[in-house]
């Protein structure tokens, strides 16, 4: 017998010692790391904290009860009362973390202080003044009594009321990262809760063998590498924190119910890096400035938030400033090759919840702020204010009339007309899609909300819609009797080079009945150039139906000559920016590069449309020059269907 009694003693300290040394290394790991400054993260700690605390007691009430004759009563309770005290408050600091875990759930109402805090305060009190015994035999020792019942009770509420809260979903909108992470975080509690109950109810069962302290260190260890391991957060590429910890921080943040500060340093130069020195490259320098801002500002905790921008968090006003100051004067020079270069950055501030109550308020300043401020002066520092926010809610505003009237497919078709001067009269004319809201926008400019088309995908339904509009107004009108030779149609970048664009509109002109050459297709000169074998492709199967082709905007600064003379257009269009200065205070620069253009477009063999035209000056000069088509205000502004064909009447009766 008394050799079972050592076995079991012997048994029980070394699951007691193994559990501790486990919850110590994970204790180490969880401090040297680099851990999110989460509410939930901290009461993680102060959750080993306490399993270590109780790992402890258990092995020294073990101790004192093995050895009770020599223990005197009195800490021989005060030890048990520790122990049972610590277990009583894991579960209830397990609650808290659940409760707090992520910012879902800013504060306690009422009832919920109370369900925290009564049973915990029953218990304590409860086990201060209830009796416990202990037995003590040749199989081994375990306490019991009111105090240890009392303590599963209190245990027995706070799991309830931890799965309770594991199974209530948040009512919020989140970001994808945080919502994935909260629901493994729910589970990963859940099991490693399950894990302790099991643990526990063996030892309820067994009495001598006592190791619930296994069943402590199982259920941290297991939350801590499946949920809480801060190495999850840690983004190699710049030795920051990754985007998914910056994700978790925004509810965090708002869910403290103060003002805080989110200063986001972005790269503005990353595309043209990454086409020039490779991607690889581009990391190493979002690395190289990660590094020289956390010099710049030390103990500042810098996150990856986008492919190219480093955020951090600040809750001083003051301390902005300060921060500001030292990362405008830090020193960004980067070696490359046998010399240096310094990347194009802005530094953005926004203040929280002023511009920005809710996560997807936060989410859609920034991207609005990354995708439609150009920083030219490196280095700037741009705060968000009230009209950056009313521009964002316009735009807002704006891609919710857009993406209604993409459904409803109700986009106005407005035609410039196009003045020939062979012929002395209209001979075609440009189509354009406006857009009008009847609520309070009011007419769109194009100018807003083609970008946002573009950006959302929109612009090939667009575009499609607008050509059947065209087909159909010139097919019921029948222009080419009214003297026109051919209706200009605008291709987006996205649509030239769609491998279905021909089908679909040579589809659309059977159906209206469009003889192919009454279509001319406007490229921009910009897709021309980085349209590639797509667009050669669609460009040779359109014209084999008999369509013909010009070049949009030649002159805006991204003239390719050898595009033009690879890829013949038709038509190439003078922009009014190579036009206007020939006729400025300082003409004579901008005429000489005017005529040149006019003179290398007609060796070329290809037809002249001059866009902006608005003096009598202008088309003069244009016409003695050479130019075939003139196309602007001193003609006519972009007009309404049936104002068109009113002009077009009014000139065949001329």
């Amino acid at each position: 017998m008394a050799g079972q009694w050592l076995s079991v003693t012997d048994i029980n300290f070394k699951c007691q010692i193994l559990a501790l040394g486990v919850v110590a290394i994970i204790i180490y790991d969880f401090i040297r790391s680099k851990r999110l400054p989460l509410r939930s993260t901290r009461l993680f700690g102060f959750f080993l904290a306490m399993g270590a605390f109780n790992l402890v007691t258990d092995i020294v009430t073990y101790y004192t009860l093995l050895n009770y004759k020599l223990v005197p009563p009195v800490l021989n309770r005060v030890l048990h009362i520790l122990f049972i005290g610590s277990i009583e408050l894991m579960p209830a600091i397990l609650f808290l973390y659940v409760f707090y875990l992520y910012g879902i759930r800013k504060s306690f109402r009422k009832w919920q202080v109370a369900l925290f805090v009564i049973p915990f305060i029953l218990a304590a009190v409860g086990s201060v003044i209830a009796p416990i015994y202990y037995h003590v035999d040749e199989h081994g020792a375990y306490s019991y009594g009111p105090m240890v019942y009392i303590m599963y009770a209190s245990i027995a509420v706070y799991i309830v009321c931890v799965y309770a809260l594991l199974l209530c979903k948040s009512k919020k909108h989140y970001h994808s990262d945080v919502i994935a992470d909260y629901r493994k975080g729910r589970i990963t509690v859940a099991v490693g809760l399950g894990i302790w109950i099991a643990v526990a109810l063996i030892q309820f069962i067994t009495k001598y063998i006592l190791i619930s302290s296994m069943g402590i260190s199982l259920m941290l260890l297991y939350i801590y590498l499946s949920f809480e391991n801060p190495k999850r957060y840690a983004d190699e590429e710049t030795d920051t924190l990754n985007r998914r910890a910056f994700h978790i921080m925004i509810p965090e943040m708002l869910a403290r119910s103060g003002k805080f500060w989110l200063l986001n340093f972005t790269i503005d130069d990353n595309e043209q890096i990454s086409k020039s020195m490779g991607y690889d490259q581009m990391k190493v320098i979002l690395r190289t400035v990660a590094e020289r801002l956390k010099t710049a500002v030390p103990g500042a905790r810098f996150y990856h938030s986008r492919s190219n921008t480093l955020s951090m968090f600040v809750t001083d006003r003051e301390e902005v400033d300060a921060l500001l100051k030292r990362a405008g004067s830090a020193n960004f020079d980067i070696e490359y090759g046998a010399g240096a270069f310094t990347p194009q950055y802005h530094i953005t501030v926004m203040e929280c919840p002023k511009y920005g109550e809710t996560p997807d308020e936060i989410y859609d300043t920034l991207d609005y702020t990354l995708t439609h401020h150009h920083h030219h002066e490196n280095g700037k520092v741009f705060w968000i204010d009230e009209n950056t926010i009313k521009d964002k809610n316009y735009r807002k505003q704006v891609l919710a009339v857009l993406t209604k009237s993409v459904n409803d497919r109700a986009f106005n078709v407005v035609y410039q007309p196009i003045y020939s001067t062979a012929e002395k009269r209209f001979a075609s004319a440009e189509a354009l899609v406006r857009l009008q809201d009847c609520g309070k926008l009011g007419f769109i400019s194009p100018e807003i909300f083609i970008p946002i088309a573009e950006q959302q995908g929109m612009i090939a339904e667009i575009g499609s819609i607008v050509f059947e509009k065209v087909c159909s107004f010139a097919a019921e009108n029948r222009l080419w009797e009214k003297g026109i030779r051919y209706i200009e149609v605008n291709l987006s970048g996205m649509q030239s080079v769609d491998p279905s664009l021909p089908a679909q509109l040579s589809s659309v002109m059977q159906k209206y009945g469009i003889d192919p050459k009454f279509i001319n297709l406007e490229i921009t000169e910009t897709a021309s150039i980085d349209g590639g074998e797509l667009l050669d492709m669609n460009m040779k199967r359109l014209r084999s139906l008999g369509c013909h082709f010009s070049m949009d905007d030649f002159g805006t600064g991204y003239s390719n000559l050898a595009q033009m003379a690879k890829v013949r257009f038709e038509l190439v269009k003078l922009d009014k920016s190579l036009i206007w200065p020939a006729f400025g205070e300082n003409p004579e620069e901008p005429m000489v590069i005017l005529n040149s253009c006019i003179a290398m477009i007609l060796q070329l063999g290809s037809h002249i449309v001059a866009e902006g035209v608005e003096t009598k000056e202008q088309a003069q000069f244009l016409a003695e020059h050479g130019v075939h088509y003139l196309q602007g205000y001193f003609y006519s502004k972009p007009v309404p269907g049936e104002v068109f064909l009113e002009k077009l009447s009014a000139q065949i009766s001329c």
